[in-house]
């Protein structure tokens, strides 16, 4: 990326409160990966435009040059528990493709179903609005009909701030739905392409890309530690994404909403705290199994040690070879 003059240097984290970054000037800003410092980055139009153009890698005639988005949105779906789901972050271009956007900062169990969970909302809401869209609306009655199945092109974004993919080279993968004969073959291509998650790596993305060259690069660096140790270009843009982040910016009521969300990750740590005590559990039974069998074998082993040596005794006193008494000893 060309004409990078701002420099912000190094970063310190509050220890009170960890969505905020210092630079060696001692200005504050926002770390944008937590949902309510997200928002404020990205409730820009143009920097959400940007953004997905960059990590989409769209080509020019396929790019984003209009969108409607929201935050948090609601999933009118019927849930165990009646428990609502909200998207993260939630996109909808002029020529009809919807786009979702989750940033995650804790691994937890079944990550990879709730990935797909979500996906399954986003198709159906996308579905949903697809045939509310005015496109859809002036076909005529045939061509609704013939087209009651169809789905528009959706994509999942998941942007974990921790490690997620085993690769060690890349940290962006893409998946989709693939045929296994078409694996085999060494020929696979998405059999359904209007439909894919977009997997972002961030610890690995800083570790792989000391520098910014590209605009994704700018964004994904952006993301993992906000606007510190890294160049800003020279670009209106970039100077306005940085500046939404500036603490002294940001409206007191984001500040107090991300206090209060720090003490209210309520899904995500009842899920981390379950799976801690199920595997704690687990590793405790697994422990006095252990503990139990080694116990039971130095008792058996020895209760057979007096009977060998009552045994010895015995034979011994009938006058049986030593050679002989090793031997019968030594039948297990």
């Amino acid at each position: 990326m060309k004409n990078q003059k701002k420099h912000f240097d190094a970063t310190s984290k509050n220890n009170n409160r960890p969505y905020i970054v210092r630079n060696a000037a001692g200005e504050e800003f926002l770390l944008p990966n937590y949902s309510e410092s997200f928002r404020a980055l990205m409730d820009d139009k143009e920097i959400i435009i940007d953004m997905l153009n960059s990590i989409l890698n769209l080509e020019p005639e396929k790019s984003i040059k209009d969108v409607k988005y929201e935050f948090e949105k609601p999933i009118d779906v019927f849930m165990p528990e009646n428990d609502p789901i909200r998207l993260d972050a939630w996109a909808e271009t002029k020529d009809n493709r919807f786009i979702n956007i989750e940033v995650q900062n804790w691994p937890h169990a079944f990550l990879f179903d709730r990935m797909q969970l979500y996906n399954a909302y986003l198709t159906l809401r996308s579905k949903y609005d697809f045939n509310k869209s005015k496109f859809f609306e002036t076909l005529s009655q045939k061509e609704r009909k013939r087209r009651m199945y169809e789905l528009p092109e959706s994509i999942s974004i998941w942007l974990c701030n921790f490690p997620i993919l085993k690769s060690k080279d890349y940290f962006k993968d893409s998946w989709a739905v693939y045929s296994e004969n078409d694996i085999r073959a060494g020929a696979a291509l998405p059999i359904f392409p209007k439909n894919k998650y977009i997997i972002i790596d961030l610890p690995k993305f800083v570790q792989l890309r000391k520098s910014i060259h590209s605009r994704e690069d700018f964004w994904l660096r952006l993301l993992s530690k906000g606007p510190v140790e890294m160049s800003c270009p020279e670009d209106s843009l970039c100077t306005r994404a940085v500046n939404r982040l500036r603490v002294s910016n940001i409206d007191p009521k984001i500040l107090k909403n991300l206090e209060v969300s720090m003490s209210e990750t309520k899904h995500i740590m009842e899920v981390i705290k379950a799976d801690a005590y199920l595997q704690g559990e687990a590793e405790g039974r697994k422990a006095g199994m252990e503990k139990g069998l080694k116990q039971g074998a130095k008792q058996a082993k020895a209760k057979y040690a007096a009977r060998d040596k009552k045994i010895e005794e015995f034979l011994r006193s009938k006058g049986v070879a030593p050679e002989l008494l090793t031997a019968a000893l030594a039948i297990k």
